[in-house]
């Protein structure tokens, strides 16, 4: 029963943190780069923040508690199972090390010249969050 809660609170986590950059990717930044804007962008993620960031805590703790109550701590290439590990913590890590360099380096500068910085940034880490759900799904199927 543990591990179908933590499961549940993972995909919670990831609904929200996939469905927030999805928006912003899709919705906010084509208009904030028609209208030259990047208030756009910071109005959303003064408000998205609070809902985003505790999501993806939620799912660092409890993908990292599933691997362990499944898999042990173990970490080899020629496991399937064990590459998707590796490869979605290495994928967090992308993700953190993207996060920490826009919230330091770009978004206290942000500016209409900066923007396209900024986007480049926002679409990156989209990515890196649909990948971290194909190969989170990938655990359905043995792995990759």
């Amino acid at each position: 029963m543990l591990y179908h809660t933590l499961l549940l609170l993972h995909l919670i986590g990831a609904c929200i943190w996939v469905g927030g950059h999805l928006l912003l990717s899709l919705q906010i930044v084509p208009k904030a780069l028609l209208n030259k804007d990047i208030q756009l962008i910071q109005h959303f993620e003064k408000n998205y923040e609070p809902i985003g960031i505790p999501s993806l805590v939620v799912q660092i703790i409890t993908g990292v508690w599933m691997s362990i109550i499944q898999y042990g701590i173990q970490f080899s290439w020629d496991n399937p199972i064990q590459r998707n590990i590796i490869i979605k913590l290495s994928l967090l890590v992308l993700s953190l090390v993207l996060a920490l360099h826009a919230r330091i380096f770009i978004i206290p500068k942000l500016s209409v010249n900066k923007l396209p910085l900024m986007v480049l940034h926002i679409r990156f880490i989209t990515l890196v969050a649909l990948l971290m759900v194909f190969f989170g799904l990938q655990f359905r199927f043995g792995g990759l």
